[in-house]
């Protein structure tokens, strides 16, 4: 998978390289689910797949699955992982 034009090899990679955009998308059109899959991280894979797209709070969801703060922005994430 790619984000901000990077190749993510590992969730340490998607935190570095944090775009909340593109996790959102890669999250509608499926690939995220796919990658975590292929990455080994089957309990995010998991966890994703029992989020509703419809949801409201699907960023705050987001956030829960890569253990992440949903206070901190995209810059802030990338700083701390980067």
């Amino acid at each position: 998978m790619i984000m901000r034009g990077c190749t993510l090899h590992s969730v340490r990679d998607l935190k570095a390289n944090f775009s909340i955009d593109e996790l959102v998308y890669s999250y509608y059109s499926g690939e995220l689910e796919v990658w975590l899959n292929n990455i080994g991280e089957k309990s995010k894979a998991k966890k994703l797949s029992r989020i509703s797209s419809n949801n409201a709070q699907l960023l705050v969801e987001l956030y829960k699955v890569f253990d992440l703060n949903p206070a901190l922005s995209e810059e802030e994430v990338r700083r701390k992982y980067g």
